[in-house]
């Protein structure tokens, strides 16, 4: 039988056991880190058709992030998406003609956010502006514009009023940095 040499095993051992720590340790390294990035997610991506408003301590900033991958600092920033694509708004609307009949109409209004002013529309309104500004909006032009017309007006002429109705329109949310299209 051959000799077992218990010196040269015990060394081999060691020299084994060395190795294998350091690669225990370099892959829990590399876990942590993975944990760190996933955990802080220091990447955002802004999908076609919207906007990124960039917070800074929940203070909006004048930077407005386009569409892509862009790189933000963890807990510092935090970046609210704005839908900058045209939207459908549809308001049913009571008012009175000029000869005191009562008219009863639904309002569409293609609209969007101004793709770079979506920090100040953010800032002062939110991103549920079609509640708060929109149809406050059209109620209020629509009942401006119908006050002028009578009631077989307001059929003959309908087109005009329809162009007044969106000039007025257009005039009101252009100060929130909305656009009527």
């Amino acid at each position: 039988m051959k000799e077992i040499n218990v010196d040269a095993l015990a060394e081999d051992a060691k020299k084994f056991s060395g190795r294998g720590r350091r690669i225990a340790l370099y892959a829990a390294a590399l876990l942590v880190l993975w944990i760190v990035v996933r955990l802080l997610n220091p990447f955002v991506i802004v999908g076609a058709g919207e906007r990124g408003v960039v917070l800074n301590f929940g203070a909006v900033q004048k930077t407005v992030l386009g569409e892509g991958l862009h790189f933000r600092i963890p807990i510092v920033q935090k970046i609210v998406m704005v839908d900058v694509r045209i939207q459908k708004s549809q308001t049913d609307a009571e008012s009175v003609s000029k000869d005191l009949q009562d008219t009863k109409s639904t309002i569409a209004v293609n609209y969007h956010a101004a793709p770079d002013k979506v920090n100040n529309i953010y800032q002062g309104i939110g991103t549920s502006f079609k509640e708060r500004i929109i149809d406050p909006a059209v109620q209020e032009v629509v009942k401006a514009i119908t006050a002028r017309y009578t009631a077989v007006e307001l059929i003959t002429q309908r087109e005009r009023v329809r162009n007044e109705i969106k000039e007025l329109l257009k005039q009101r949310l252009a100060s929130y940095d909305i656009v009527v299209d």
